[in-house]
């Protein structure tokens, strides 16, 4: 399948690179600036660049994002972007396949169940615009991967603030049985591979392992490169946020690992594909 890629060098995106190559896909990645380790990609500004020789694929999978920055940045870097990609697929109607974040739900624990069914409250900047960007692809017939906590090479944002926060107060955040709804980048990347190669794809999907991932598997290596036995102590996620919250550290982003959850993945691993009607397009979050 000839596929196009965006955000191909991103944590997210570069093991999709390797996982559609792997498995015998045709891919043109897509990235906003010249890299080396990357000779084939085609450097292109979904923001504002002429998309035209983008088209022409046979599914694109829209992995990039603008995380950080002023309001009008980030609405420029999701929804924008991700409007002028869309619209340039649909000239030659490409179906969109787009990595969001659980984060349009402004829940960050607890199970997150059949997502045609649940409602989207999103609670910042980034999720607001990354729901907007939602809409723009499922209006068109695309679909939606929403992964919780991913992990693995590249990792920034999810073990290693875990690792040092555990470190420095020789605690464990939310207790040593904690377990959530967790993905390692490497599979999610070959499930989105998977989901692309089915003659059927969902609207919406959630992205996660089957079982909730013991937060004691991220953690035991770091600890052990430490030469540091794993703590006894306990600090619950708001004694954790009160220490933490003049870092600019979110209640939400410790309760995504100090507080348990649990995801229905069934149609992201094609396990008994859902027969739920689609959510609703009322009521969504326009571009």
């Amino acid at each position: 399948m000839r596929a196009l890629l965006t955000g191909a060098s991103g944590f997210i995106g570069a093991q999709l690179l390797t996982a559609l190559e792997a498995a015998g896909h045709e891919v043109t990645p897509v990235l906003r600036r010249r890299n080396r380790a990357i000779p084939s990609a085609v450097v292109a500004d979904l923001r504002h660049d002429d998309l035209r020789g983008l088209e022409g694929y046979e599914v694109v999978v829209h992995a990039a994002s603008t995380t950080a920055g002023s309001l009008e940045s980030l609405w420029d870097g999701n929804v924008r972007a991700t409007h002028r990609l869309t619209a340039a697929a649909n000239r030659t109607e490409t179906p969109v396949v787009y990595i969001s974040t659980t984060g349009v739900y402004g829940q960050a624990s607890g199970r997150f169940g059949n997502p045609n069914r649940m409602t989207r409250n999103p609670s910042s900047a980034l999720s607001v615009a990354r729901a907007a960007a939602e809409d723009v692809v499922l209006e068109a017939g695309g679909t939606v991967i929403r992964p919780h906590v991913i992990h693995g090479p590249g990792d920034r944002w999810v073990v290693p603030p875990l690792v040092q926060f555990m470190l420095a107060e020789n605690a464990w955040l939310g207790g040593p049985d904690i377990a959530v709804a967790a993905i390692s980048v490497q599979r999610l990347a070959v499930g989105v591979t998977d989901l692309i190669g089915r003659g059927h794809r969902p609207g919406v999907v959630h992205a996660a392992e089957i079982d909730p991932e013991p937060v004691l598997n991220l953690v035991r290596q770091p600890f052990r490169a430490a030469s540091r036995p794993l703590p006894t102590a306990v600090r619950t996620v708001e004694q954790a946020y009160e220490t933490l919250k003049y870092r600019g550290v979110s209640r939400n982003a410790l309760s995504m690992l100090g507080v348990s959850s649990s995801m229905d993945t069934a149609d992201f691993w094609g396990i008994g594909i859902s027969k739920q009607p689609a959510a609703p397009r009322s009521g969504s979050i326009r571009a």
